[in-house]
């Protein structure tokens, strides 16, 4: 018998295992070797880093979105709610009908945004009798008061502005149960071709730095630079417009650098945020005077979440949309009722009535105030420039809703593993993008808790009982 026999019938099985384990070798070295994508937006600072465990991200990371629909090769996705967190009936409502726009439909036209210096596409229902050509040339060269139906805003990563901020900011805010208004947004694709007539109208009808920035935006197309191009089409957040939105009259206040946020914080409404005693102590209650409560009520929600998201450019970007209050007598007691002031001239739901109608008609008072939209929210985690931490603004609150604190202080023991997993799928954060909201919540809710064991925070802030028809709630920090 040959003696090289049981040698060379050993030798396949030798080579086979040995290409099994390079494979598997290569598997483990690409598995470690894959990294978040890169953004101009700086890591956590020290302190951050600090109060962060180093979550391990989930095995199986959960789908992105919660629904999708398709047109063609764009895509639109609506975002889950965050872990252990609801969504708002309302935002749901709204992202979907976000995601029912489509950019090639007929009754739909697409201008340049002309008043911002962060470039963006504002979407609208062309008129009826309108052409697409005469509402280009008319109508899209304005910078505001275009005539026609404004559907939403279409914002990419450029300039201040971030697609996985703007997404972030509706859930945080769901999850906090903030009562201060973030438009829906929810995650958008678009042929290139579909962007080029936008990008050639603000060639022509943009000037100075809004020009040059839509030329940033223009170029980095054209590199297929990945903080707006995947797969050959660009991506951003697609935003509800929310009809009546204006920078608010009382609370918009922007100062120089480097601190913009001075004069805010120099205001009285500010000043009455950040008082002791009760609230319903300084101002005699009634409806005359509540849209100042609520002032107080929605600038301590605002410093709260554009400390966790770390917002550069809320001051002096501080929206308002009108609202009309009324109190009315129940079987239990009075109740207080609202409405945006572009829906009471609108049936009610069921009825042929419409709100104004109802309240002339019952001779019940009410109040038309501006309160507080949360809108621009496209330069957040700027996480070097946060200018609410810088400000110590969340530690010299004195006011605030008992529901708020309690969902802060919820929404801060979420497993720091799950939050991670979230935000990087989700909202598309880096991991140190993600580490930092996760820090800056858990600070968040320390500040808070520490100034309600202290006494210096009270849950005082809800018009109902600045109003008197409830009371302040026992005190429970934690």
């Amino acid at each position: 018998m040959n003696p090289l026999i049981p040698l060379k019938k050993a030798i396949p099985l030798f080579l086979v295992a040995l290409l099994l384990a390079c494979f598997a070798i290569v598997c483990v070295v690409q598995a470690q070797s894959l990294t978040p994508s890169e953004s101009p937006i700086a890591s956590p600072s020290p302190t951050e880093k600090a109060a962060l465990p180093s979550p391990a991200k989930s095995q199986t990371a959960s789908p992105f979105g919660r629904s999708r629909v398709s047109y063609g090769r764009e895509e639109c996705v609506a975002l889950p709610p965050a872990p252990g967190t609801e969504i708002d009936s309302g935002r749901k409502d709204d992202e979907d009908d976000l995601c029912k726009i489509k950019f090639d439909d007929p009754n739909v036209i697409l201008c340049p945004a002309l008043y911002s210096t962060n470039p963006g596409t504002d979407i609208y229902e062309l008129p009826t009798g309108v052409s697409r050509a005469s509402f280009e040339q008319k109508e899209c060269a304005k910078a505001t008061g275009r005539n026609a139906h404004f559907l939403a805003k279409y914002k990419q990563s450029t300039s201040c502005s971030y697609t996985p901020a703007i997404l972030a900011y509706g859930k945080v805010a769901d999850a906090l149960k903030i009562h201060v208004d973030v438009p829906a947004v929810v995650y958008r694709t678009m042929e290139q071709a579909t962007h080029k007539g936008v990008e050639k109208m603000a060639g022509v009808y943009a000037h100075d730095l809004i020009k040059q920035t839509w030329a940033g935006l223009v170029s980095q197309m054209a590199n297929s630079n990945p903080k707006v191009i995947k797969d050959g089409l660009l991506y951003g957040a697609l935003l509800d417009h929310q009809g009546g939105i204006d920078h608010h009259p009382n609370l918009n206040h922007r100062g120089p650098d480097p601190n913009p946020a001075a004069p805010f914080l120099a205001s009285s409404t500010w000043a009455m945020a950040t008082k002791g005693s009760e609230i319903r102590s300084q101002i005699p209650p009634s409806l005359k005077t509540l849209g100042q409560m609520m002032a107080v009520r929605d600038v301590g929600e605002m410093a709260i979440i554009d400390h966790i998201l770390a917002q550069q450019d809320r001051f002096g970007n501080v929206a308002k949309k009108e609202k009309i209050f009324w109190l009315e007598q129940t079987a239990t007691g009075q109740k207080l009722h609202s409405v945006k002031a572009t829906k009471a001239n609108k049936p009610i739901d069921g009825t042929n009535q419409t709100t104004m109608q109802y309240l002339n008609a019952n001779h019940i008072p009410y109040v038309q105030f501006p309160v507080m939209v949360l809108a621009d929210n496209d330069c957040g985690l700027r996480q070097n420039s946060n200018v609410v931490q810088k400000n110590n603004m969340v530690q010299h609150l004195r006011h605030i809703s008992s529901s708020v604190y309690k969902h802060v202080q919820s929404f801060a023991k979420t497993n720091p593993g799950d939050l991670l997993e979230y935000f990087q799928n989700q909202t598309l954060m880096t991991s140190d993008e993600a580490k930092g909201v996760i820090a800056r919540l858990q600070e968040v809710a320390s500040i808070l808790k520490k100034n309600c064991d202290n006494g210096t925070l009270l849950f005082d802030s809800d018009p109902e009982i600045f109003l008197g028809i409830e009371q302040i709630p026992p005190k429970n920090c934690e």
